[in-house]
Formats: structure tokens, C-alpha cells, sequence
């Protein structure tokens, strides 16, 4: 009776060619009974399941609408499972940043985890005529990307690698971490959040970040209200771009390395830029609001090194070398500006108001102060 028992339940575990209880569910041609497809696979398993995808191209824009894990698998000497653009192309989605966007990879709940997976935006006529983004967080959505590439999304002028957004309601976090994005023609990191009240968190950390494009626009933007952090990335931009752009005064940028670029960061909010490395910018780091700058290590700078056009900026403990035309411009507005070092620039610190005391240490500077206000 035992026996028996044990093989009726042993079938109906078995059931279809899938166990009953598996929250693990397989796409491709490396593991038997194998969706074909990623869409198929998310269509047919329950919230809170796993779809490992064999290496291999996948031609299909993908809709995330459960709470999954979404993850490449390695097998046969590849770990490399592609998403495309398919034939057809990309269907729009509304969005609170772009308006639309066709997206190729789009969460619209979570959390969703995304891992080891490229997605290739690279296009022939299947080209999306608007926006396009390689994975979309769209508003309420939450979740991960971790060791992602996405690469390529730029057969229009208007290619971004990974969006996040969120609007009024719950408040949602997403977390891009040690990730491979690069080669878009426009933003590689966008995050945005339209409520005077921040509703969205995101974390872009240790990734390597890098520019596919010629024009002026930045390779990381933070809108409006976002919280968290950008930390610990490796930024490589050309030398029209900004590195980092934030518009959010919540938002924190540390310890990460900023290769080239026309601005390192620019920050338009009161925002705290602190403990940074920055190679080869024109402007190091260019602020429009009273943010605190503390920390940060500034190597050839064809421009300014810090440049400020507000008044109540913190400035301290930064070190400069080899800055040209100076190291720090004040633009006659005040700010506490203290415990910098600033080694070897035509100027230490210019346009500087009369009434400044700050106390900085000057190495191989021809001329430490410049007023001119």
C-alpha cells in the first residue's frame, strides 16, 4: 500500500514532464522540457518562480508582469543568453519619463530579479522609430539587475541601456549593480521620479558605464526626486559628455571613477558628491545648488577642477592635481570652501569674493588666488 502510494504521488510530482512543486522552469535547447521562448515561459509558470535561459539568442521583446527571477544560465562553454530586437520590432509602452518607449525587456511589477543576461539592441529595419531601452522598470515595478550587459541600443539617435521610473503610489526600489552597459545613443543609466515626495529609490552600484555616443548627453541621469545612491562605478565618457547628471537633492554620489568626459558630475540639486575619482574631465565636478563636495581626487582637468554658480556650497578636503585654467572657481558666489589641495594650475582659486577666509594648502601654483568679483 505504501508502494503504491508512493508511486501515485511520485506521477502526480511528475505530471507533464515537470515536477508540480518546482518554482525553477527552464527556456532553450539546454535542459529537457524547455520553454522556446522567454515571453512562453513567463506566460505559463506562477509568481515567484525561476526561468534560467539557456545560452543562445532570444528575437523577442519581453513583459515582465509577475514576480520572477530572470536568469542566464551557464552551460555547453557559454553563459551568454542574447535578447534582440525581433523582425516585428517593439511595441510601445507608456511612460512617465519618455511619454512612450519601446522597451525590450519591460518590468511592470517586482520584485523582478534580472541575471547574466545581455540584451542586444542592435537593429536593421526593425528599428524602433521613438525611444527604445534595453530593460525598463516602468512605474510600479521594483527590483534587481545584477551582472547584466546590455549594449547596442543605438540604431536611432534615441537609445537608452536601463530605465527606471516610478510616479505617485507605493514607494518602489530598484537596484542596478555590477553590470555591463555601454554603446547607447543616449543615457546608459535613467532613472526618474515626478512626485515632490520621492516614491522611487535606486542604487547604481559598481557597474562599468560607458559611452556609445558623440553627443552632449549624460551617461547617468537622476531626475527630480529620486533617493539612493551611485556608487562605486567605473564612468568612461567622451569628451563632450557628462559623466553623471542628477537633478535630485537625495541622491548621494561616491567612490566612483570618472574617465574623461566634458563634466564629470553636474549637479543641479543638493546633492553630496564625496570620496569620487575623476581622470581627464574638463570640469571635474560643476554644481548649480548648494551641494557638498568632500573628498574627491581630481587629475587633469582641462578646465576647472570644481566649479560652483550657487551660493552655500561646501567644498572641502578635495585634492587637485594639474588643473587648468584653476583649480577651484568660486564665480563670486560664497561658499565654505576649506582643506582642499590643489597642485600644480595656473590659478589655485579664482574668481574668488573678497571676503573669503577659507584656509586651503597651494603646491606649484603660480598664482594662488585671483579675485576679480
Amino acid at each position: 500500500m505504501r508502494r503504491f502510494q508512493f508511486f501515485a504521488f511520485a506521477s502526480l510530482v511528475l505530471f507533464a514532464g515537470r515536477p508540480l512543486f518546482a518554482t525553477t522552469y527552464y527556456v532553450g535547447s539546454c535542459h529537457g522540457g524547455a520553454y522556446g521562448t522567454i515571453s512562453a515561459a513567463i506566460a505559463a509558470v506562477p509568481a515567484g518562480s525561476t526561468i534560467d535561459v539557456c545560452p543562445g539568442t532570444y528575437p523577442e521583446q519581453v513583459v515582465i508582469d509577475k514576480e520572477l527571477t530572470l536568469h542566464g544560465l551557464n552551460n555547453s562553454n557559454s553563459s551568454q543568453a542574447i535578447i534582440t530586437i525581433p523582425a516585428t520590432g517593439l511595441v510601445e509602452t507608456s511612460s512617465i519619463f519618455f511619454g512612450s518607449v519601446a522597451a525590450q525587456v519591460e518590468v511592470t511589477t517586482g520584485p523582478v530579479t534580472i541575471t547574466n543576461i545581455t540584451v542586444d539592441g542592435t537593429a536593421g529595419s526593425n528599428c524602433p522609430s521613438s525611444y527604445y531601452v534595453g530593460i525598463f522598470y516602468a512605474g510600479g515595478s521594483s527590483g534587481t539587475v545584477g551582472a547584466v550587459e546590455t549594449r547596442n541600443q543605438n540604431c536611432n539617435s534615441s537609445g537608452y541601456g536601463v530605465g527606471a521610473e516610478n510616479g505617485a503610489g507605493v514607494a518602489k526600489k530598484v537596484t542596478i549593480q555590477n553590470s555591463n552597459i555601454h554603446d547607447s545613443s543616449q543615457a546608459e543609466i535613467v532613472t526618474w521620479n515626478d512626485q515632490s515626495a520621492s516614491t522611487l529609490t535606486a542604487s547604481i552600484e559598481n557597474n562599468y558605464v560607458a559611452s556609445g555616443t558623440p553627443y552632449s548627453v549624460p551617461l547617468v541621469l537622476v531626475g527630480n526626486t529620486v533617493a539612493g545612491t551611485i556608487s562605486g562605478n567605473t564612468i568612461s565618457a567622451t569628451s563632450y559628455q557628462t559623466a553623471i547628471e542628477t537633478f535630485s537633492p537625495l541622491t548621494t554620489i561616491s567612490a566612483n571613477t570618472i574617465l574623461g568626459g566634458g563634466t564629470g558630475v553636474d549637479a543641479f540639486a543638493r546633492a553630496t558628491i564625496s570620496g569620487n575619482t575623476f581622470i581627464n574631465a574638463s570640469t571635474a565636478i560643476g554644481v548649480n545648488h548648494a551641494a557638498t563636495i568632500t573628498s574627491n581626487r581630481i587629475f587633469n582637468s582641462t578646465g576647472y577642477a570644481i566649479a560652483f554658480a550657487h551660493n552655500g556650497v561646501t567644498v572641502e578636503n578635495n585634492t587637485i592635481v594639474h588643473s587648468t585654467p584653476a583649480g577651484i572657481d568660486f564665480e563670486c558666489f560664497t561658499g565654505t570652501v576649506t582643506g582642499n589641495i590643489i597642485d600644480g594650475a595656473p590659478i589655485g582659486i579664482d574668481f574668488v569674493p573678497g571676503a573669503f577666509t577659507g584656509s586651503n594648502t597651494f603646491q606649484n601654483v603660480a598664482e594662488v588666488r585671483n579675485g576679480g568679483c
